[in-house]
């Protein structure tokens, strides 16, 4: 049975600190799913930008010259701040896994340490940050919980870890799963 207060943790990590602040990201979340090492208690999937093929577009419009715009380039040689620059970015689908411990022996018993995003994450009140800190993998980030603000905050990055296909489909169909079992049970009495 969960407490309130990691239901409320719960709600509050769906929208934060997305990868792409737009309102154009796609952003799905699914509770209780289970991954190759167990059951996590929230995973969030989202567009990112996976690779930045962007490009100098001067040469469109002036194919005998070459851009001698000094000082508006990136070290890869894509244009910055031109109006001839030409975004093109490819997404690709980026899994936060999030593990909700709200007391230090809720973080020191065996289950729920599941991991298997490119980013995963404690997520723990403030009150025993200072305690569970040391205890995690380097690896691991760390978001506390301010209950009297309802805020959160990255107190540790985590570290990027690719996640191969086959992984990342199986992620993706239980979480799939997951949203498909709350509609049926949210509109059970529902005729079809």
């Amino acid at each position: 049975m969960e407490t309130e207060l990691t239901k409320t943790i719960k709600r509050r990590l769906r929208q934060f600190n997305p990868a792409m602040n737009s309102n154009l990201r796609t952003i799905r979340w699914s509770e209780e799913v289970w991954t190759p090492t167990g059951i996590v208690d929230q995973i969030r999937f989202e567009d990112y930008i996976e690779r930045d093929d962007s490009f100098c577009g001067y040469n469109e419009y002036y194919p005998e010259t070459d851009c001698k715009i000094e000082g508006q380039k990136y070290p890869n040689g894509n244009c910055r701040g031109c109006v001839f620059k030409r975004n093109r970015h490819i997404l690709g689908i980026l899994t936060t896994c999030f593990e909700v411990k709200i007391t230090v022996s809720d973080f020191k018993s065996a289950n729920g340490h599941n991991f298997c995003g490119n980013y995963n994450y404690y997520v723990v009140p403030i009150g025993i940050y200072k305690a569970i800190e040391p205890l995690v993998p380097k690896d691991i980030g760390i978001i506390v919980y301010y209950s009297l603000t309802n805020r959160m905050r990255v107190r540790r990055t985590s570290s990027f870890k690719e996640v191969n296909s086959d992984d990342l489909s199986l992620l993706l169909y239980n979480a799939l799963k997951k949203w498909v079992d709350k509609y049926e049970k949210e509109g059970e009495n529902n005729d079809h």
